[in-house]
């Protein structure tokens, strides 16, 4: 019988099916979010974003043109190579990447080469047979399933990325917000060493009143208290200090050990004089929001794939080779070519509720996404205007302890000569001495805090991931 006529009508429809097969389940459709027209705060920043803003925002800055310090800019590119974090997250994504090959190639023809051996020995007689070729499987992806699995993986593969980009974004304000508070560390030391330096030299002052007749011993413990406040808090600044260095040698991968620095805490300028940018920038440029949204359509897709098994599954099967059969004691043998070809249908029945229970739950997932696609996009807008608010304040802190501090100055040198000249007494200068140090430590925390506070306005805008 000639089978050629009704092979080729066979593949035919095969191909029919395939090429007319549709994918069930609903496609995506990002889900609307009532976007604010304007950030709150946003006169916070020069240039503030208005509807006719410049494209370029404050979120688009290359790290390496806010940060200008050369050090700095040496330990994040350090950290961007040796961190283990991004070592692993992009070990994760070349993972997921390489998985949604693995649910793509079901999409094709898989084919496997076969051979096989036998001699059985009977009681006149033995045979031998042998053969040899290949096996072809197909899964006709007639409802999409495969399709939307891939969909899926794919998805999954992106929402990796965007957690690397989150990775790099947070590495990045990670090493120079630890850096800055190696600056504001160094600050607040050289201004101990000062304190102890001043205070060490009034203590031999007010000895040799003593001496002379001019002060009492309650004055020379009052001093000594001062000398050993100010060692005390010098110990302190350095405990904190080496602890500073080594988070951010772990940072950096390395093992715990000193850090270098070029410029001094008062050298460093981060002045963000771009706009903020319009709110719906936010959706595409912040890593967590596109995590959201990427695992929404993982879960969107997941759907169709689980409506997918109430409908039949269809594969055809092929076989092709050479066989060869053979009685040794007798003569007979038989060798030539075989073929043959064939299709599977299974169509679900009777599970006990199993696939419709997955849809239920496939459904209930694809929700979850989606509210939790929508509570990341509240977030990403409450964490902006909080952040804009914050270097408002920052600075606005900043500057009013800088006049405080000046103002302490002043009067401690003024305490300081009207004790000499006897007009008060050394508790003034006790008094003004624990302020003026107490206000020159503030003034330091202020400045790390005004920068800090722009490195959060530039991570909530989804800065620093770009390279």
């Amino acid at each position: 019988m000639n089978w050629k006529p009704y092979r080729s009508l066979f593949v035919s429809l095969c191909l029919l099916l395939l090429f007319a097969g549709c994918k069930v389940g609903p496609n995506y459709a990002r889900p609307e979010y009532p976007v604010p027209p304007s950030h709150r705060s946003d006169a916070a920043l020069p240039g503030a974003a208005t509807p006719a803003a410049p494209a370029l925002t404050f979120g688009d800055v290359k790290w390496f043109d806010l940060f200008r310090d050369e050090k700095l800019q040496e330990l994040i590119r350090t950290a961007l190579k040796d961190n283990y974090d991004i070592q692993i997250a992009a070990q994760r994504v070349l993972a997921a990447q390489a998985y949604v090959g693995v649910e793509k190639s079901a999409l094709y023809p898989s084919l496997n080469a076969e051979g096989s051996a036998d001699r059985q020995q009977g009681v006149n007689a033995a045979t031998r047979t042998g053969f040899g070729g290949g096996r072809v499987f197909w899964e006709l992806d007639i409802w999409g399933k495969i399709r939307r699995s891939t969909e899926a993986a794919r998805a999954e593969y992106l929402a990796l990325e965007a957690v690397q980009k989150a990775v790099t974004q947070t590495l990045v304000t990670g090493v120079a917000s630890s850096y800055f508070q190696l600056l504001e560390l160094d600050q607040e030391l050289m201004v101990a060493q000062r304190s102890l330096a001043s205070r060490q030299g009034s203590l031999k002052l007010v000895q040799a009143r003593l001496t002379g007749g001019l002060a009492t011993q309650l004055e020379v413990d009052q001093a000594i208290s001062l000398v050993v406040s100010a060692a005390a808090t010098i110990a302190d600044v350095e405990r904190r200090r080496e602890q500073a260095e080594n988070f951010l040698n772990t940072l950096l991968g390395r093992n715990p050990g000193p850090v270098e620095r070029s410029r001094a805490l008062g050298d460093q300028r981060l002045v963000p004089e771009v706009p903020a940018g319009l709110p719906s920038v936010l959706l595409e440029r912040r890593p967590d929001i596109q995590q959201a949204e990427q695992m929404l359509v993982a879960a969107n897709a997941r759907v169709g794939v689980a409506k997918s098994l109430f409908f039949p599954s269809i594969s055809l099967t092929g076989t092709g080779g050479y066989q060869h059969f053979e009685i040794p004691k007798l003569p007979f043998s038989s060798a030539g070519g075989i073929y043959g070809f064939g299709g599977n249908l299974v169509q679900p029945l009777f599970n006990g509720g199993a696939l419709w229970s997955n849809y239920k739950a496939s459904k209930a997932q694809r929700e979850a996404a989606i509210l939790t696609y929508l509570k990341s996009v509240q977030d990403a807008f409450r964490d902006v205007a909080d952040s804009l608010i914050g270097y408002q304040k920052a600075k606005e802190y900043r500057a009013q302890r800088e006049i405080f501090v000046i103002t302490l100055r002043n009067q401690l040198r003024l305490a300081d000569m009207r004790y000499v000249g006897g007009v008060s007494s050394f508790l003034e200068v006790l008094d003004t001495e624990r302020q003026a140090l107490d206000a020159e430590l503030s003034f330091a925390q202020a400045y790390l805090n005004e920068l800090n506070s722009v490195i959060y306005v530039y991570k909530a805008l989804g800065g620093g991931w770009v390279q």
